[in-house]
This record gives structure tokens, C-alpha cells and sequence, in this order.
């Protein structure tokens, strides 16, 4: 894998880790809300960025596959911040980063296949990311509900990754985003319908950390990953966030102050070896 593959990973990492600590920026607004704003921003600055640089568009076929996914990113973001607000950040990040175990799944289901080497990298990087965040782990059963909702954000993930497979080995990385990101937008906002909860509800100063949340993780962040997929697993590509827990750290010790616990030196290593194992394991268009 190219020098520049591992740099748009790491920039991809580095971003998406920045999403629940944004999150605690504010408190006041409804996790759904935010989630619509960071996608439907998300959309914009990529078909703003496509006036200047025109894309081929989507076929009507890829259109219709990129909705689906986009109705399942939506839901995927919908449930992982009203998990961070239900459970504690170290379950929902925990339980929302489970995607790449989903993709093993779902590719043993559909292909009958499955890498025994990126199963144990896989298993690896899980262990040492439970490690670093089981001292914030919340067994308080009122915060069950919280759990499940944001281990169902991570197989969303996964269907996402999934879909993309195909999708982006005929389509640019932007054409690809700006369009899956709007339709994750429409469903979050009919789920802010249905619950009754408005998309309105936040003060003028907070628009800015919208503007942020829209690019920084998501357009440096997913939209990063979702260029990776044009030459590497899903499995690959969704394990990748597995890292956050310790970047969120060491941002959280850098911004707040917070102490860095004995646990996340032990996991740390664990983490970051499994991920570099499936990166190497993971071939183009196959696991393994």
C-alpha cells in the first residue's frame, strides 16, 4: 500500500476522531439535530466544490444504490449521537466503531469468504480498544438502551461500506459523497420528523461548530474513507476508526487537560498493530 493510501488514512483517522468532542462543545443541542446539520453542510461544501470542479454524475442505477447507502449513513449517524447522549462516550464509540466486525459478517453471508488473518488483526485492535476504554465502560442498565442504539450505528456503518464496494470503482470519491451525504440528511431529518424533534433547535454561534463538524469529520474524515475504498476492503476501511479512542485522548489531553490513564499505553499498541495487520492482510475488492 502507497506511502500517500497511509497519509489520507491518518488524516481520515485524525478527523473522524474529532466528532465526540465537538459533541461535548454542545450540550444544549439535540444529538439529531447536529447530525442533520453535519451532513446536509457535508453536501453542500462538496456540490459548492463541484461548480468549480466539475464530476461525472452518477448513472441512475448508482444514484439509486447511493440512496440506499445514504439512508443507512443517516441512521448510522442518528444513532451514534443519541448514543453518545444516552451512554458514555467510551460505550458509544466502543459499540459505533463495530462496523468492521459487521463487514466480516456480512462478507462471510453474501461471498462465503473470510480472512482468517484479518479476523485475528481484527480481534487484536477490538481487544486493545476495549482495554484503553474499559475503566468509562457504563454497565448501568439505564444506559442499555444507549448501547444498542450505537452498536445498530455500527452495523449501519457497515452496510454503508458494503455498498460503496461497487459504487466507487466507477464513480469519483466526491461524486460519490456529495450525494451520499444529502440523502443521509433527508433521513435523519425524517427521523427528527418522527420523533418531534426540531432541526432548528440551537443558537447562532453553534452554526460554526456545524460548519466544522460538516467538514472536519466528515468531508477529511468519511469522505477520505470513502476514497480508500476504491482500493481497499471494507473490512479495511471501516476498521480504520478503530483508532479513535486514542486519538480523542491525546486531543482531549492536548485541548482539556484531561490525564491520559495507565490502560491506554497497554491498549494503544494493540490497536494500532491490529489495524496495520488488516490494512496489510486486506487485498483490493476481496477480505483477506
Amino acid at each position: 500500500m502507497s506511502l500517500r493510501l497511509y497519509l489520507i488514512l491518518l488524516l481520515a483517522l485524525v478527523s473522524v476522531s474529532s466528532t465526540s468532542l465537538i459533541i461535548r462543545v454542545l450540550p444544549s443541542v439535540p444529538a439529531l439535530t447536529m447530525a442533520f446539520w453535519r451532513m446536509l453542510i457535508a453536501s453542500a461544501l462538496l456540490w459548492i466544490y463541484s461548480s468549480f470542479k466539475k464530476q461525472k454524475p452518477l448513472s441512475e442505477k448508482h444514484l439509486n444504490q447511493v440512496a440506499v447507502a445514504g439512508v443507512f449513513l443517516g441512521l448510522h449517524f442518528a444513532c451514534f449521537f443519541w448514543g453518545v447522549r444516552n451512554t458514555s462516550i467510551a460505550n458509544a464509540t466502543l459499540l459505533g466503531n463495530t462496523g468492521p466486525v459487521f463487514t466480516v459478517a456480512l462478507t462471510f453471508l453474501i461471498y462465503r469468504i473470510i480472512s482468517k488473518k484479518v479476523f485475528f488483526s481484527l480481534l487484536m485492535a477490538l481487544f486493545g480498544v476495549l482495554f484503553i476504554q474499559k475503566s468509562e465502560m457504563n454497565s448501568d442498565s439505564t444506559a442499555f438502551a444507549g448501547n444498542i442504539v450505537s452498536l445498530l450505528s455500527g452495523f449501519c456503518i457497515a452496510v454503508v461500506y458494503m455498498a460503496a464496494k461497487n459504487i466507487r470503482k466507477k464513480n469519483s470519491t466526491i461524486s460519490y459523497s456529495r450525494s451520499l451525504f444529502f440523502f443521509a440528511s433527508l433521513t435523519i431529518a425524517l427521523v427528527c420528523f418522527l420523533t418531534n424533534v426540531s432541526l432548528f433547535s440551537f443558537e447562532p454561534k453553534d452554526f460554526l461548530w456545524f460548519l466544522i463538524l460538516g467538514f472536519v469529520p466528515s468531508i477529511l474524515g468519511h469522505n477520505s474513507l470513502n476514497y480508500t475504498l476504491k482500493f481497499l476492503s471494507p473490512t479495511a476501511v471501516a476498521s480504520v476508526p478503530l483508532g479513535e479512542p486514542i486519538i480523542a485522548s491525546l486531543i482531549g489531553w492536548v485541548l482539556f487537560g484531561e490525564l491520559i490513564p495507565l490502560n491506554y499505553f497497554i491498549g494503544a499498541p494493540f490497536v494500532l498493530i491490529g489495524i496495520c495487520l488488516i490494512l496489510l492482510f486486506s487485498k483490493k475488492d476481496k477480505e483477506g
